[in-house]
């Protein structure tokens, strides 16, 4: 192969090629040498044949006749000249050979000394025309989710395209990759404009499907029948429930605080055919005629025996007559106590006498309807439409204000015993106004007493079923008292309402008043959670729970009296303080609200006892934060000497 290229190379020398008779290849091995290595140092001619080199064959006695080939070939090159023409045609195939290689002898770059960057993932080459360096970044060198910059080599991001900030839902909104950082998507709104649906969106599929929820319609009373929810029509009317026990004696009601029917025993439905008996009802059996005994054969009769069927004394004997011709009494004669008896009628068996009977106006007769039980003078009053007491007024001393619209009748909640969560339903549309929260309520509003142990924290959340609803929660400590502080959207995308009581030293029993108010002036369904847990003590970080508020919302909390150990750059020197935790999926803008007099607040991430350095911003007032994906720590501190006082944070992400 190496005489091959040789011969190759001299084709393009051919008057030095006719002299290469090389009898002991010599020239042609160090030719092939130069192919091989790519160097022209053993080009050096140290063994060429004595004829060649001696220059004058006539000065050598014993030299052999000439070769026919010499004597017939034109003036040879000399043999520099011929070393040099096939050095030349060796670095010529070298060079033909190694496409890559630098400018050969002679030709010199524009570039200044070599290209080559020290950076990993670039490509580095000369542009000869621009007389510079050109290094090019090549991605496909570096890792899962890596970049190649310039100056750094391969880099992590957040991603290197969508499919890298998917999460497991679609329910929020598909997540796309944008300028290597995930930014969120759109939130799914599932809302049919049914009040009484529970819209709810699959993680899988981003869909939105709607399941009627009856109890959404329940308006709280048992004798208009059991709403219904249609999931196309929304709400409908029950069915009234059917109290008739079919038995002709009894007054048969529907009773709203016992939420049945009762049937109750009407003596006055079952009229005695005749003197010798009296006439009860059985609700059982209904109508019952009862002899008297010893009516027909005593004083009230003689020498006569009574009918049971008719009431009449038969086999002689006469009856004596008792009525008084009151209508208003019932006339009987007694024999035993061998009297006649006159007893007001009291026709539903309540103990009140009837104020009238008939047409005619009774006597001391105080029952104004002798045909309901539940009506008379020491009946209570109800919401419901009826003069229960007989005071000639119906409903008053304000029986139909309803649970939750004010102080006085705050919808009571107890959360002291087993119990740690307790969800209720309503809507606050129809409601009035009562109280105005500092992050805007101006709609109706409902009223809640919740009664919780004094250490241990209250979240209550309030989320909107549907409709125009925007519900609002604001805390008091005393229902008419100042505002402890208040949450309307906990969050950019939803119209919940979330806030954070932390809960006081010493464990006494405390009842806290959870407003629920709208942000409309309409007002509608919501559901309020309310849910006590375990205190986290404030203070440092160390190794302890640290209260969490990644969820959002408004945090009303108290900084310490005792010594912290923490500081921000535009305060908090060492006071006490509490610190909160906020865990980011992704990186993010979290609004901060601190509502103090006597607190800064400031945020760290990389970790939580660190230093200033490690501080992303400390404000006194609002700011607007932007964190990395993973755990930032939001310390409220004492700004001033005394270091105790209640501050408000409100956390939006």
């Amino acid at each position: 192969m190496k005489r091959a290229a040789l011969l190759a190379a001299c084709g393009a020398l051919a008057a030095s090629c006719s002299v290469l008779v090389d009898p002991d290849g010599s020239r042609l091995d160090r030719f092939a040498t130069v192919l091989d290595t790519g160097t022209r140092a053993d080009l050096a001619v140290t063994d060429a044949p004595a004829a060649l080199d001696a220059g004058d064959d006539a000065a050598t006695p014993d030299a052999s006749p000439p070769d026919a080939t010499t004597l017939d070939a034109p003036d040879a090159p000399a043999d520099d000249a011929v070393d040099a023409a096939i050095a030349d045609a060796a670095a010529d195939v070298i060079a033909a050979d190694a496409p890559d290689a630098p400018p050969g002898d002679g030709v010199s770059s524009r570039c200044p000394g070599s290209c080559d960057d020290g950076v990993e993932c670039t490509a580095d080459s000369c542009d000869e025309t621009a007389g510079a360096c050109v290094h090019r970044p090549d991605t496909s060198v570096c890792g899962t989710r890596e970049v190649c910059e310039a100056t750094m080599g391969c880099t992590r991001v957040d991603c290197t395209a969508d499919r890298d900030c998917q999460d497991e839902t679609r329910c929020n909104g598909l997540e796309r990759c944008d300028g290597n950082r995930c930014v969120p998507g759109t939130a799914v709104r599932c809302d049919d404009g049914v009040e009484c649906t529970i819209d709810r969106c699959d993680p899988a599929s981003g869909a939105c499907a709607s399941v009627a929820d009856g109890a959404r319609c329940d308006d709280g009373a048992f004798c208009n029948g059991a709403e219904t929810c249609d999931a196309a029509r929304g709400c409908l009317a029950g069915t009234a429930p059917t109290c008739d026990d079919r038995v002709g004696c009894t007054t048969d009601r529907c009773d709203e605080s016992m939420r049945r029917c009762v049937s109750t025993p009407n003596p006055s439905a079952c009229a005695a055919p005749g003197p010798c008996v009296t006439s009860t009802c059985d609700p059982a059996i209904g109508c019952r005629n009862v002899p008297i005994p010893g009516y027909c054969d005593s004083f009230c009769a003689s020498g006569a025996t009574c009918n049971a069927v008719n009431g009449q004394c038969a086999g002689g004997g006469t009856p004596r007559n008792c009525s008084d011709s009151n209508p208003c009494t019932t006339d009987l004669c007694d024999p035993v106590a061998r009297m006649c008896r006159s007893t007001a009628i009291d026709a539903d068996g309540d103990g009140a006498p009837a104020a009238r009977v008939g047409g005619a106006m009774c006597a001391g007769g105080d029952d104004c309807n002798d045909a309901d039980p539940a009506v008379n003078r020491r009946a209570m009053e109800v919401c419901n439409g009826v003069d229960d007491d007989c005071d000639g007024m119906t409903d008053e001393g304000g029986v139909c204000i309803a649970p939750g619209e004010d102080c006085a009748h705050a919808i009571a909640v107890d959360l002291t015993g087993s119990a740690t969560t307790a969800t209720r339903t309503s809507s606050t549309m129809g409601r009035t106004s009562d109280f105005t929260s500092s992050c805007t309520g101006p709609g109706p509003d409902l009223v809640y007493a919740v009664t919780i142990p004094g250490s241990d924290d209250l979240v209550a959340e309030a989320a909107p079923m549907g409709g125009n609803g925007d519900p609002v929660v604001s805390v008091r400590d005393a229902c008419a008292g100042a505002e402890l502080g208040c949450n309307g959207d906990a969050t950019q995308r939803a119209r919940d309402a979330r806030v954070f009581l932390r809960g006081r030293s010493g464990g006494a029993t405390r009842v806290v008043f959870v407003v629920v108010d709208d942000a409309g002036a309409q007002g509608g369904p919501f559901t309020l959670r309310l849910t006590r847990r375990a205190a986290i003590a404030p203070g440092n970080c160390g190794n302890r729970t640290l209260f969490d508020v990644t969820v959002g919302g408004t945090v009303i909390g108290r900084t310490t009296t005792g010594l912290g150990s923490h500081s921000g750059s535009c305060g908090g020197g060492f006071l006490g303080e509490d610190v909160l935790v906020f865990n980011a999926a992704s990186r993010m803008a979290v609004n901060l609200l601190l509502v103090t007099g006597n607190q800064v607040a400031y945020v760290r991430q990389r970790q939580c006892g660190g230093f200033q350095s490690d501080q992303v911003a400390c404000f006194a007032g609002s700011q607007r934060v932007t964190v990395d994906s993973g755990a930032a720590w939001i310390i409220v501190d004492a700004a001033r000497d005394s270091g105790e006082g209640q501050y408000i944070l409100r956390v939006q992400p």
